[in-house]
């Protein structure tokens, strides 16, 4: 089977010139793909517009309903750092429909594995609100579908882009039915993200958040996905992985401090695929969050795909970051991994079933 892939130029209809969250980036990636000759070896992914109750099984009818109206109306933001114009709620739509024909190709076996290419982005739009260019939240959108329409149990997302993927966490920080690991900047916007978040109530334990510090680099990457990860996913056997694959923790991108290279993405998906070949059939999906400037985007998509495909990439055309890891993974970790023993000692038979009991006392 092949990896598939979705596009559609309908994106263009919302978009601002100013912004660095535009029509343009998302072009511009295609028309480099395209240039490679990547597109090529890939399936297209055919899409049709999902429900407007499905956007909102991932959040409150009041929330859609407000970005419709708003948009209606002329408003021009939707909250201070995320713009809208008229056609804004139907391009939302249209993203969360790309991310679930990219989910509903991997989970009927039309494809091997999937990267739906889509905008606004959405790791950031909360439950009740939007936040950082994003509307709708596209990839608590798909693992929804994949809960509640194809009978999905276990959904693991993992949150690549160099800002916290705040608004997914929000979601699903109370649910046992997504474990979700956020590599992330910190601090950093949205200012969210500490190691100490790690879910409530049902959720307690599923939520982890790795704090990266300045020019972490591709090593930390990898170490993070060898000592954290690919334990966390042995544990919780997840049925499906989806990726919010944001490609500004490149080192030429100014949105973040973290050090990525060409090379450190393709390691980093390649091992996020090992993980699904292993883990859920081979079942994966990336979905495009953030990545701003134009010239670093492109190729770490490019070397993203040629992951998916378990073929070599190309030679780095931006080379490694020229600046040295400012500080270690070492503690993130060790408190994350001390968290997971905690939560799911080596004796228990099956993922978290040792809850931790709160001594009450009666008066």
């Amino acid at each position: 089977m092949t990896t598939g892939y979705v596009f559609e130029t309908g994106h263009r209809a919302h978009t601002h010139p100013q912004a660095p969250e535009s029509a343009a980036r998302l072009d511009r990636l295609m028309a480099y793909l395209d240039a490679q000759g990547e597109l090529a070896a890939l399936s297209r992914i055919a899409v049709e517009p999902i429900p407007w109750e499905w956007i909102a099984a991932a959040h409150t009818t009041h929330h859609v309903e407000t970005v419709r109206r708003l948009a209606q109306t002329g408003r021009s933001r939707a909250s201070v750092d995320t713009y809208l114009t008229p056609e804004a709620p139907e391009v939302a739509r249209l993203a969360a429909s790309c991310a679930i024909a990219a989910t509903q190709a991997v989970l009927t076996g039309d494809v091997a594995n999937a990267f739906s290419f889509s905008r606004p982005p959405g790791h950031h739009a909360h439950a009740t609100h939007a936040m950082g260019y994003c509307l709708f939240n596209n990839v608590a959108v798909a693992a929804l579908f994949a809960l509640r329409e194809a009978g999905l149990e276990r959904v693991l997302i993992v949150d690549i882009d160099a800002h916290h993927g705040n608004g997914t966490e929000d979601i699903f920080y109370a649910s046992r039915e997504v474990l979700f690991v956020s590599l992330h900047q910190h601090p950093w916007y949205p200012g969210t993200g500490d190691v100490f978040r790690t879910g409530v109530e049902a959720g307690t334990g599923y939520n982890y958040n790795v704090a990266l510090p300045t020019w972490t680099g591709d090593e930390g990457y990898r170490r993070a996905v060898k000592e954290l990860i690919r334990p966390l996913a042995e544990r919780y056997c997840p049925q499906l992985i989806l990726v919010s694959a944001g490609f500004d923790a490149h080192w030429m991108d100014q949105s973040s401090v973290l050090g990525l290279s060409v090379q450190g993405y393709y390691d980093l998906v390649a091992g996020l695929r090992d993980l699904a070949d292993q883990y859920c059939q081979s079942r994966i999906v990336l979905i495009l969050e953030g990545g701003y400037n134009l010239d670093s985007t492109a190729p770490c998509a490019a070397a993203s795909l040629r992951a998916l495909r378990d073929i070599p990439m190309l030679p780095d055309p931006l080379g490694p970051c020229p600046d040295p890891p400012v500080a270690p993974l070492d503690l993130t970790l060790t408190y994350l991994q001390g968290f997971m023993e905690l939560m799911a000692p080596a004796s228990a038979t099956d993922f978290y079933s040792h809850p931790i009991e709160v001594p009450y006392r009666l008066r």
